[in-house]
C-alpha cells in the first residue's frame, strides 16, 4: 500500500536535495531530475554490457557486477542475463545468497537481501509508488520510493514480485508467481496474488 496519499508540498520539496527526498520517501518528479536519469541510463547500459560479457565469460561478468553493485557480499552469485538494477548503490545483499536469471530492480528505493537466500528466475523488486487516485499527479510524473527488505534464508520460486515498502522476515518461502503486497512474518510459507500465509514452519 502507498505510504501516503497526500499531494506534495512543492515549495517544501524544492528546498530538499533529490537524494534526500528519495531516502526520505518523499514525492519527486523523475522526469525533472537529471541526476537520477543519468544514474538509471548509466546502470542500464552497464547491465546490458555485462549480459553480453557473460555470454563468453560468466566469471568476468560476475566480477564486474560486484564492482557495479559494491554492497554485495563477495560470495553472492547472480545468473545472467539480468533485466535491470536501476540504482546499484542502493542494493545490499548478504553472504551466501544466489539469484537466478532475469533479476529486476526498479527503482531508487533501498533493497536489502539477507544471508543464504535463493531467489528464483524473474524475481522482480519494485520500490516506486505513484498516486492511485490522482491521475493529474501521474501525468506530471510524481512518484516516491519505499525500501524493500528480505530477511535471511528466504526462498522465492520463479516470477515472484515484491511491491514497495514490503518487509519479509527470515526463513520465508514464497511460492512461484506470487505478488507480495504486504509484510510477511518469519517462518512462513506464502503464495498467491496477493500473497497470503499458507502455513507456518
Amino acid at each position: 500500500m502507498p505510504k501516503k496519499l497526500d499531494e506534495p508540498d512543492i515549495k517544501a520539496l524544492a528546498k530538499k536535495p533529490i537524494f534526500e527526498k528519495v531516502a526520505d520517501g518523499d514525492w519527486y518528479q523523475y522526469g525533472k531530475e537529471p541526476q537520477l536519469q543519468a544514474i538509471v541510463k548509466s546502470s542500464t547500459q552497464a547491465i546490458q554490457k555485462l549480459n553480453k560479457i557473460a555470454v563468453d565469460d560468466f566469471d568476468e561478468a560476475l566480477k564486474q557486477l560486484h564492482e557495479l553493485a559494491p554492497h554485495m557480499a563477495d560470495d553472492v552469485e547472480v545468473y545472467f542475463p539480468i533485466t535491470n538494477i536501476e540504482y546499484p548503490n542502493n542494493l545490499f545483499i548478504d553472504e551466501g545468497t544466489f539469484i537466478n536469471l532475469n533479476f529486476t530492480i526498479l527503482s531508487a528505493g533501498k533493497i536489502t537481501i539477507g544471508k543464504n537466500c535463493f531467489l528464483g528466475p524473474n524475481t522482480q523488486l519494485y520500490t516506486p509508488n505513484h498516486h492511485p487516485n490522482k491521475k493529474e499527479m501521474r501525468r506530471e510524473g510524481w512518484q516516491y520510493d519505499l525500501p524493500i527488505t528480505i530477511g535471511d534464508d528466504c526462498w522465492f520460486g520463479g516470477s515472484v514480485i515484491v511491491l514497495p515498502g514490503v518487509e519479509i522476515g527470515d526463513n520465508v518461502v514464497v511460492g512461484a508467481g506470487s505478488v507480495v503486497t504486504h509484510d510477511i512474518p518469519s517462518n512462513t510459507v506464502v503464495a498467491g496474488n496477493p500473497a497470503h500465509i499458507i502455513r507456518h514452519v
